[in-house]
C-alpha cells in the first residue's frame, strides 16, 4: 500500500473551517461543561486563583502573592491569563478555568494541523479528537492547574520546529525569520509558565531526535541571534523588576529549591521511578495501548519506511519516550507533570489508520492488536467487580455514580471489539473509542462534583457559616493552610499549632475566632478544643468549623 506523505503544511483554506470550528465547539463544551459548577480543588486550584485574585486587588502584576506573603515557586504568566479572565468573567470558577480549557482548545487545534500534515483534514479532525478523549488531557483542560498551558505552548513550539525542519530537509532553503521568531517567543512563554523546565523538555526532545535522524546539522539553523535576543528581552522585561523587588539571595533561594530539590532530592511529592508508567497507560486509556502497536510496527519497518514518514514517527516517539523519561528521573513527580507528551499519543495512534490491516501493518501484527483490544476490554471489567475496595463511598459518591461510567465504558469497548472483528479496521476502532470516552468523561465528572466539592474544597462550609459575618471576625486553620480557604473566605489565613496560645496572636477579645481542622484532626483533639472553650458549627465530609465567642 503506498502511504501519501505531504511535503509541505497546505495553508489554511475555508475547507479547514468546518473541521476547526467542530473541535472548538466539542473543546468548549467538553472542557468548560460544569466548571462553573465545581468549586476549586485543593490543594493547587485555589492557590493559583487566590495569587491571579490577588494581583487584581493589590495590583502587583510582578511578584505573585498567596496568602499575603510571595509566591514565586512559578513564573507569572498562568497568573496574568487567570487575572485577565477574572476582568471579563468575574472572580470564580468559571474565570479561574478558564485559561486551561483554553490553553486545552488551543492544543487540540494544533495537533489537528499536525494531523492535517501527516495526511489530510480527516485525519487531523481524528487526531483532535483522540486527544480530547484521553482521561488525562480532559481532566486537567478543566482545573486552574498551569500544566495545560504549558503543553499548549510546548507543542506550538515543537509543531514550529518540525516544519522547520522537514521543510528544510525536503529542500525549502528559503529564510523564515518570522518563524523562527515566533519559535524564540513561543519558548519564552514556555519559560513565563514554569521556568526552566519547559525550555529544558524542549531542547531534550529535539536534540535526541535530531541525533537519532543522524542530522545534527540542523542545529545551526535553529539557531537564530535576534530570536534568542527576543528570548532574552521577553523574560528580561518580567525578570528585571522582579529581581529588583525580591533581591538575588531570595531568587538564588528559589531556584536551587525549585531545580534540585524537586528533581534531585524531590522535598516534593516524592515517588518511585516507575510512578509514570500507570498514570501513562490509564491516564491516556486506550490510546496508551495502541501506542505499543506503533512502537513494534516501527522498528520491524525501520529499514523500509520512507524517509519522510521515519522523520515523522522518529520524532513523535521522541517526544513521547523522553518526555516520560525526563519526569521519571525527576524524584518530584505528579502525575500532570507528563501532560505536555499528550499530543504525540494522538498522533501516533493516527498512524495506525494508515497502517490498516491487509496493508503496511499487515497480518504479523494481529498478535499485537488482539490483545490490546483485550486488555481495553478487562480493565472496565476488573474495575466493576473491585468497585467495593477503592470506592470513597463515605464521602458521598456512591457506588452507581462510579458503575454507570464503566458500565458504558465496557459497552463501547465491545462494540468496538465486535466492529474489528468485522471490519478489520482501525479507523473504526477510533472512532467508536472518542465517542465512548467523551460520554464516559462527562458522565463521571457530572457524577463526580459533588464528592470533589465536599472531600477536597471548604467552599460549603465558608459560605453557609461565614457568608454572612462581614469582616469583624479573624479565620485560622489548625495544622496547614486550606488553601480553598483563602480563596473562599477573601481572607489572609494564619496557621495555629498545639503550643498556640490564641491571646498571644489576636489581643482583641472583642473579635470573634473561627478554626478550620480537618476532620480526622478535629476527632483527635477534643482535649485541645474544650480547653479553648471552642465549639463546632458547620462541618462537612473533610473539614470543621470552629468557633470562640467573643468577650
Amino acid at each position: 500500500m503506498e502511504i501519501k506523505l505531504q511535503q509541505h503544511a497546505e495553508k489554511l483554506t475555508k475547507k479547514d473551517i468546518p473541521f476547526l470550528i467542530g473541535l472548538s465547539l466539542l473543546g468548549l463544551f467538553l472542557f468548560l461543561f460544569y466548571t462553573w459548577a465545581m468549586p476549586l480543588i485543593d490543594p493547587d486550584e485555589p492557590r493559583y486563583a487566590s495569587t491571579a485574585r490577588d494581583m487584581i486587588l493589590n495590583g502587583n502584576w510582578i511578584v505573585p502573592h498567596f496568602n499575603g506573603v510571595p509566591r514565586i515557586n512559578k513564573p507569572p504568566l498562568f497568573y496574568w491569563a487567570i487575572a485577565i479572565s477574572y476582568k471579563i468573567f468575574g472572580i470564580n470558577e468559571f474565570g479561574a478555568r478558564l485559561p486551561s480549557a483554553l490553553a486545552a482548545i488551543g492544543t487540540v487545534l494544533i495537533t489537528y494541523l499536525w494531523g492535517k500534515r501527516l495526511e489530510d483534514r480527516k485525519n487531523g479532525f481524528w487526531a483532535g479528537m483522540i486527544l480530547m478523549a484521553s482521561p488525562l488531557f480532559f481532566l486537567i483542560s478543566r482545573f486552574c492547574i498551569t500544566d495545560m498551558l504549558l503543553t499548549f505552548f510546548v507543542c506550538s513550539s515543537l509543531y514550529i520546529f518540525f516544519v522547520e525542519y522537514t521543510e528544510w530537509c525536503s529542500g525549502g532553503l528559503e529564510t523564515r525569520p518570522y518563524r523562527r521568531l515566533f519559535l524564540y517567543f513561543l519558548l519564552s512563554m514556555v519559560f513565563l509558565v514554569k521556568g526552566p523546565v519547559g525550555i529544558l523538555l524542549f531542547i531534550l526532545i529535539t536534540l535526541c531526535f535530531l541525533l537519532w535522524m543522524r542530522d545534527l546539522r540542523y542545529l545551526r539553523r535553529l539557531w537564530y541571534l535576534p530570536g534568542f535576543l527576543l528570548f532574552l528581552g521577553i523574560i528580561c522585561a518580567w525578570g528585571i523588576p522582579f529581581w529588583l523587588s525580591l533581591g538575588t539571595q531570595q531568587i538564588s533561594s528559589l531556584l536551587s529549591q525549585e531545580m534540585s530539590g524537586r528533581f534531585v532530592s524531590g522535598y516534593a511529592h516524592p515517588e518511585p521511578f516507575y510512578y509514570y508508567l500507570p498514570v501513562f497507560i490509564i491516564g491516556f486509556f486506550p490510546w496508551s495501548l495502541f501506542v505499543f502497536i506503533t512502537f513494534i510496527h516501527t522498528i520491524k519497518q525501520r529499514k523500509i519506511m520512507p524517509v519522510e514518514e521515519k522523520r515523522q514517527v522518529y520524532f513523535f516517539c521522541s517526544w513521547l519516550i523522553l518526555t516520560l523519561v525526563f519526569f521519571s528521573m525527576s524524584h518530584s513527580k505528579l502525575l500532570t507533570y507528563v501532560l505536555p507528551l499528550s499530543p504525540s499519543i494522538a498522533l501516533l495512534t493516527t498512524l495506525l489508520s494508515r497502517w490498516e490491516i491487509g496493508g503496511k501493518l499487515g497480518k504479523r501484527h494481529l498478535w499485537v492488536l488482539w490483545p490490546t483490544l483485550f486488555v481495553s476490554a478487562m480493565i472496565p471489567i476488573a474495575l466493576i467487580f473491585t468497585m467495593h475496595k477503592w470506592i470513597p463511598a463515605k464521602h458521598g459518591l456512591s457506588t452507581i455514580h462510579i458503575a454507570i461510567p464503566i458500565i458504558i465504558l465496557l459497552i463501547g469497548t465491545l462494540i468496538a471489539l465486535f466492529i474489528f472483528i468485522r471490519s478489520k479496521r482501525f479507523s473504526q476502532l477510533k472512532k467508536i473509542f472518542c465517542f465512548t470516552n467523551c460520554i464516559f468523561l462527562v458522565i463521571t465528572i457530572t457524577y463526580s462534583a459533588k464528592y470533589l466539592g465536599t472531600f477536597r474544597s471548604t467552599k460549603d462550609i465558608v459560605e453557609k457559616c461565614l457568608s454572612d459575618k462581614g469582616e469583624n471576625y479573624a479565620l485560622f486553620s489548625y495544622a496547614r493552610t486550606v488553601p480553598s480557604l483563602v480563596f473562599y473566605s477573601g481572607k489572609d489565613i494564619l496557621e495555629i499549632e498545639d503550643y498556640t496560645r490564641l491571646k498571644t496572636i489576636l489581643p482583641n477579645q472583642e473579635t470573634s475566632i473561627y478554626i478550620v481542622m480537618s476532620l480526622n484532626d478535629y476527632q483527635k483533639k477534643q482535649d485541645w478544643i474544650q480547653k479553648r472553650k471552642l465549639h463546632a458549627v458547620c462541618q462537612n465530609n473533610a473539614h470543621v468549623i470552629l468557633k470562640r465567642e467573643s468577650n
